[in-house]
């Protein structure tokens, strides 16, 4: 089957090729034939109804699946002897000829390749590499958050007022347009004020009240709660104040180590210390990652399938309009036009996965089997009671899958290349870090 080439401009290609008529008669009566040979009709023996009667029944079928078969197989050879890595699924398009009429059939098909891309000079990149201190303000801060995790509690005085982390001891009934449901309903619940261990907005709403006061408190159940009964739906919960204590932070001393595993105070000191090292060290990474991502944004250029772009963009306006809808319910809009910022955003998430991906290729990096499979027990465990189904989703959605892996892949490149780089280590402090994070990672 010969191609025609009709179109040859930057990354796009397009080429028409034509399926003869007698070729595809030929091709139906071969298969037809076969099929035949198993083939019982009410009135004929096993292997003996006449060909032109299957044709009648299943011809047109026949002939649908033929095409898509050359179709499939000559794509195939073509993309092959060219060498051609189409960026996205290639559009094929009938120009001339119809298909169910005996004639000959011209079809069109045009895709984008992807492009060649230039290596980076590693050894002419600069990287800096910020050693973060950990010093003695950090480890007593942490104390001090370890002793109020640990609080012990004890009654406020007569008539004070709750405050934000104190414990009530509450009875409510929730309800839905006057209706209780299950699981609304508790008595003697004690709750402390800001754990967010409730809906949102609800343990906001019983500050400032005192012993035996009844409240109202009005909360929205969030759009993706686990309840579909309950999501995104007004709620009214009755409460009661019942007792009131306020917080007794937990002493900082070697009993305190013992609560959170370690042999005394100095222990627990040193694995905290080591705890902010590595979050430091995490957070020194994504800053160099982003100087990293800056810098072959900037040194490497080449021609991106328009596919791509098109592809990202669409993600990204679909995920702004879902958030602008999850903040202002009444408003809908599905026909949002991408901005600016959002274009440029599409154009360097496809600039830099193209780089990536052709970066690892070239040096033979993947993604083994455990780091996949530890991934995956990582992200069920987000799915308490329901691993197996996420698991099942996973094998069943390969785009699911690749979602898994896109980001251990991306990690080992990057851990590749910045072997190779120059890094300039710098003392900081965690302070003047987060500066330059902030001002960086925008």
């Amino acid at each position: 089957m010969n191609f025609k080439e009709i179109e040859n401009k930057k990354l796009v290609r397009s080429y028409e090729f034509t399926i003869k008529n007698t070729l595809l008669d030929e091709k139906v009566d071969e298969k037809l034939e076969k099929a035949r040979l198993n083939f019982q009709m009410k009135g004929f023996r096993k292997g003996r109804t006449p060909l032109h009667m299957m044709k009648k029944m299943f011809g047109d079928s026949t002939k649908n699946e033929i095409i898509q078969e050359l179709i499939d197989t000559n794509l195939k050879k073509h993309l092959n002897k060219k060498g051609h890595k189409p960026a996205s699924q290639p559009k094929i398009d009938l120009k001339e000829g119809q298909l169910d009429k005996n004639s000959d059939l011209t079809f069109t098909f045009k895709y984008e390749i992807l492009p060649d891309i230039p290596e980076l000079k590693l050894n002419e990149i600069h990287l800096n590499h910020f050693k973060i201190r950990v010093d003695n303000e950090a480890i007593q801060k942490a104390l001090h958050e370890l002793s109020k995790s640990a609080s012990s509690y004890e009654p406020r005085k007569k008539n004070e007022k709750t405050k934000q982390g104190d414990q009530v001891i509450i009875d409510f009934k929730g309800s839905i347009n006057e209706t209780e449901f299950d699981g609304g309903s508790a008595n003697d619940y004690p709750l402390v004020i800001g754990s967010n261990s409730f809906i949102p907005g609800f343990e906001e709403q019983l500050i400032d009240c005192k012993v035996n006061d009844d409240k109202i408190i009005k909360v929205n159940f969030p759009d993706n709660y686990n309840s579909k009964d309950l999501a995104g739906k007004e709620a009214i919960f009755k409460c009661k104040i019942k007792k009131l204590n306020k917080p007794i932070p937990a002493k900082i001393n070697d009993d305190l180590a013992i609560k959170f595993s370690a042999k005394n105070l100095i222990e627990l000191k040193k694995n905290i210390k080591e705890r902010l090292s590595n979050e430091y060290e995490s957070f020194s990474k994504s800053l160099m990652k982003k100087e990293l991502m800056d810098e072959i944004e900037k040194r490497i250029k080449f021609d991106l399938p328009q596919s791509l772009i098109d592809s990202e963009l669409n993600q990204i306006t679909q995920q702004s309009s879902l958030n602008s809808v999850s903040t202002d319910k009444n408003k809908i809009n599905n026909k949002k036009k991408p901005t600016k910022e959002e274009k440029n955003l599409a154009i360097r998430r496809v600039s830099l996965g193209l780089f990536f991906a052709e970066e690892g290729n070239r040096n033979k990096i993947s993604v083994s089997e455990k780091e996949y499979q530890d991934a995956v027990y990582r992200e069920s465990m987000n799915y308490p009671g329901k691993e197996q189904e996420f698991i099942n989703f996973l094998d069943k959605n390969p785009v699911a899958k690749e979602q898994i892996s896109a980001p251990i892949f991306e990690n080992k490149v990057f851990d590749h290349i910045v072997k190779s780089v120059k890094k300039i280590e710098k003392a900081i402090s965690f302070e003047e870090f987060k500066k330059k994070f902030d001002a960086n990672m925008q």
